[in-house]
């Protein structure tokens, strides 16, 4: 199968470069050459020769831009990315590809959604390699959701950059990220979402120690009479009450309440192990000594260490 697939592939390659070279009496054929290498590419899929798919995708991509055959192009494009990530393992070339049909959906018009897509999925690929870019390429993704406003369908991956950047501990980047998802659920008047992401804010920012923008959010907040009567918004007025008071013990009974609990799961966690400065340590429950004893510590009723920020250094790991 492998080896009859492999001489069909090659067959439709030369038809291919054929057509694209024309001749002294005749222009390429770029419409031609565009199916004869897609098929190429198809064939050598099957034949697992991954690379060559990959290239003749890519040529594919090029003969449709000729005939401004855009949605095809990119389409080409995007199964090339596809096996540089998954067949090749060329995350370079999966990144460049998928950014490439990133600007061929978007230019088509029609495709906002399509080319955020593309962006995010260039990110994934980024993210056990570089986490700079992974940042980058997620900001790319969002940005075309904002610009195109098309921000509602791209709550899921505003939601997956923030896990990303409390992952990595970038907590104030994931503040902006954050409130940008507030803009955008406003926007497209989403009160569900918004009053989540709000509380969400508010529990970043007190993780990251900053009491005092949090109060200011808040009070910015309170300027929508709509969030000021939800749950959401007295979980957030508590929360920022107690962490000024220096309550732990009020700060981790509202961290479990059901309006918090009920938040993105990253985001529940990181209120559950928020430590406020200076504040007392915590009694273990009954229940909760018995687990240490048994060797084990719990995400609050630890022996760790309160510390200025939500996560201590050696539960960075744990929080996803």
């Amino acid at each position: 199968m492998e080896s009859s697939s492999l001489k069909l592939a090659q067959g439709f390659l030369k038809d291919a470069q054929k057509a694209s070279k024309g001749s002294w009496f005749s222009k390429p054929e770029w419409d031609i050459a565009a199916q004869y290498f897609d098929k190429a590419a198809t064939a050598f899929k099957a034949a697992r020769h991954y690379e060559e798919a990959a290239d003749c995708y890519v040529k594919a991509s090029d003969a449709y831009v000729q005939i401004n055959a855009v949605y095809l192009a990119a389409k080409c494009v995007e199964n090339a990315a596809t096996l540089a990530d998954t067949h090749i393992k060329d995350h370079e070339m999966a990144v460049s590809h998928y950014s490439r049909a990133s600007d061929l959906y978007r230019s088509q018009g029609a495709a906002a959604d399509k080319a955020a897509e593309m962006m995010e999925s260039a990110a994934k690929v980024c993210e056990d390699i570089d986490t700079n870019r992974t940042i980058q390429l997620y900001d790319s993704a969002l940005s075309i959701y904002e610009n195109e406003d098309r921000g509602r369908f791209g709550v899921e991956t505003f939601k997956r950059t923030i896990r990303y950047l409390l992952d990595k501990g970038r907590l104030s980047e994931a503040v902006d990220i954050q409130m940008r998802l507030s803009a955008v659920c406003e926007h497209v008047n989403n009160r569900f979402e918004l009053n989540k992401s709000n509380l969400s804010a508010i529990i970043i920012l007190l993780a990251f120690g900053d009491s005092v923008e949090a109060g200011k959010k808040l009070e910015e907040f309170g300027q929508d009479v709509a969030f000021t009567r939800s749950k959401e918004a007295a979980a957030a007025e508590r929360l920022v009450q107690a962490y000024s008071d220096g309550d732990q013990d009020e700060y981790v009974r509202i961290a479990g309440d059901q309006s918090v609990a009920f938040l993105d799961t990253t985001i529940a966690r990181l209120a559950a192990k928020t430590r406020i400065p200076g504040a007392r340590r915590l009694e273990p429950r009954a229940s909760e000594k018995q687990v240490a004893h048994g060797g084990e510590h719990n995400a609050v009723g630890s022996d760790a260490p309160f510390i200025n920020n939500a996560v201590d250094d050696d539960d960075d790991d744990d929080l996803l």
